[in-house]
C-alpha cells in the first residue's frame, strides 16, 4: 500500500531539475561576483591618493622600485645570455628556439616572482601604459622605468 502512495518522478526529468537549479545558482552567484567587483572598483576610487611626498617616504614604493630593477636585470641577462650562443658557433634554428624559450620562461617566472611586489611590468612600455591610464601615478612611473633601464643595462654589461 505504501508503494502506492508514493509517486516518483521520472528520472529525465529530475536531472532536468538539477541542471536548472545549478544554472540558476551559478547566475547567483556571477551576479554576486560583479556586484562585489563593482564595489571594491568604488570603493578604490573614493579612497584618497596619496601625495607624492608621503608615496616617495613608503618601504613599499623603495621595494617596488628595486624589485623591477632586479626584474629587468634578471630579463636582459637571462635572454642575451640565451642568444649568446650565436657567438659560438650554433646554428640559427637552436639560437633563435633558445632565446624564444628563454625569453618565454624568463618573462613568466620573472612575473610571478615580482607580481606582489611592483607589478612586474619589467618594460617601460608597459609602465607608461600604466601610467596613461592611472594605474599607477606619474613619478612611481618615472622611476619605474630609470630602474628597468638601469636593470637592463647592467644585466647587459654583465654578459659583456
Amino acid at each position: 500500500m505504501a508503494d502506492e502512495t508514493l509517486h516518483t518522478i521520472p528520472l529525465e526529468n529530475n536531472i532536468d531539475v538539477h541542471i536548472v537549479t545549478l544554472f540558476e545558482r551559478l547566475e547567483a552567484m556571477r551576479k554576486d561576483t560583479q556586484c562585489n567587483a563593482l564595489n571594491n572598483r568604488l570603493s578604490s576610487t573614493l579612497q584618497p591618493k596619496r601625495s607624492m611626498q608621503a608615496e616617495i617616504r613608503t618601504l613599499e614604493f623603495w621595494r617596488s622600485i628595486i624589485s623591477e630593477c632586479l626584474a629587468s636585470f634578471f630579463y636582459v641577462f637571462i635572454v642575451c645570455g640565451a642568444a649568446a650562443g650565436a657567438g659560438v658557433g650554433a646554428s640559427v634554428s637552436s639560437v633563435l628556439l633558445a632565446t624564444a624559450l628563454a625569453s618565454g620562461l624568463a618573462m613568466g617566472t620573472l612575473t610571478q616572482c615580482f607580481l606582489h611586489i611592483s607589478g612586474a611590468h619589467i618594460n617601460p612600455a608597459v609602465t607608461l601604459a600604466s601610467c596613461v591610464i592611472r594605474n599607477i601615478s606619474p613619478m612611481r612611473a618615472c622611476m619605474y622605468i630609470t630602474a628597468q633601464c638601469g636593470g637592463g643595462i647592467a644585466g647587459a654589461a654583465l654578459l659583456y
